[in-house]
């Protein structure tokens, strides 16, 4: 991120915002396997929906991030607190994944009644993703302070909607990208979906958890 904002004026916000949420949208997440899962089983304008449901907890988050920044990275147990959930929330989600690895039973967003509505399941999944908020915080105060952005101008109305553009491209490429892999593969995803989703959460799961231990270390007097 630092590299970045290095490279990119203050004068060009759009730019920085879609750089910084694009490569944030890439990496591999439970998220966007979830977004390719529904672009196989229901089509373009459901992954669309669901991309779009994203982005509205994103820009509702980055409209406050960018008024509370300040205030939230000296909430030292609270921040803590969004850890301790989040790291709660993937191994649970894991472990469900993991049990139905043991009796044999493929998976299908097709199950859960909220995927029928790709836009609530985002706005559901996006809004329990709580530890966005301090990493937003964390990108905030580091452009504050190297003056890429400033906390007073309408500039960062023009950052959040780089942000937003940057997600948007980033879980369309994401999706489209894995459809490609799969189909020209013949995969049968649903095959391997428990075990893919039991890896992914339980790995998340295992690198927020080495984050908290490092964090409570940190604030050990």
């Amino acid at each position: 991120m630092k590299m970045i904002a290095a490279l990119l004026s203050k004068k060009n916000p759009l730019m920085l915002g879609f750089l910084i949420s694009l490569m944030g949208a890439l990496p591999l997440g439970y998220i966007n396997i979830i977004s390719l899962q529904i672009l196989l089983e229901q089509g373009n304008w459901a992954s669309l929906s669901f991309i779009l449901g994203i982005i509205s907890v994103q820009y509702f988050v980055l409209q406050s991030v960018n008024k509370i920044s300040g205030w939230l990275v000296n909430q030292e147990k609270l921040l803590l607190l969004i850890d301790l959930f989040t790291i709660l929330f993937l191994l649970a989600i894991g472990l469900y994944f993991m049990s139905n690895t043991a009796s044999h039973e493929n998976s299908s967003l097709s199950y859960f009644k909220l995927a029928q509505y790709p836009f609530l399941l985002a706005l559901f999944l996006n809004g329990l993703n709580f530890i966005q908020w301090p990493y937003w915080s964390g990108i905030y105060i580091y452009l504050f302070r190297t003056a890429k952005l400033d906390p007073k101008k309408k500039t960062n109305t023009i950052f959040i909607l780089g942000a937003v553009l940057g997600t948007s491209l980033g879980m369309f490429v994401f999706a489209h990208f894995g459809q490609f892999l799969i189909v020209s593969n013949q995969i049968k995803m649903t095959t391997y979906l428990n075990t893919i989703f039991m890896a992914l959460f339980l790995f998340l799961a295992l690198v927020q958890t080495v984050k908290f231990i490092l964090k409570i270390t940190y604030y050990a007097p």
